[in-house]
């Protein structure tokens, strides 16, 4: 049998894993729902990435074969389908290939609590020399 890329479905294959890419473990939040269900869905913990799915920690709501949306925090909302689901974790098959990279540039809370600074960082009162 010809390999075939996650996310590369033909319907004489059937929703099988068949990994090609390497898989970058990682832990984030990420809104996993029904494809078309409005809403934000469910938050899951994503563990792994590649460039043609995931694994996450979602549950015994989805079954192999079933379609969903996945927003990722520096990739945007990805379609796909649960290529396998098995005690409460499922792998997603994404539809179109995704830079695995850009889902490890999450803003940090560094980021989110401080802004770069504009003026002087002087201390008022002081001249300059």
């Amino acid at each position: 049998m010809e390999e075939t890329p996650i996310g590369s479905h033909s319907p004489d294959l059937g929703l099988e894993s068949q990994r090609r890419d390497e898989r970058d473990s990682l832990f984030v939040l990420a809104q996993l729902r029904p494809e078309g269900e409005a809403g934000a869905g469910e938050t899951v913990r994503v563990r792994n990435v590649s460039s043609g799915g995931l694994m996450a920690d979602a549950g015994d709501r989805y079954r192999q074969g079933s379609r969903v949306e996945i927003d990722l925090e520096g990739i945007g909302t990805m379609h796909g389908a649960v290529a396998w689901s098995e005690a409460g974790r499922i792998g997603i098959a994404f539809d179109h290939p995704i830079d695995k990279a850009r889902a490890r540039k999450t803003k940090s809370k560094a980021e989110e609590l401080f802004r770069p600074g504009t003026g002087s960082h002087r201390r008022p009162g002081l001249k300059p020399r």
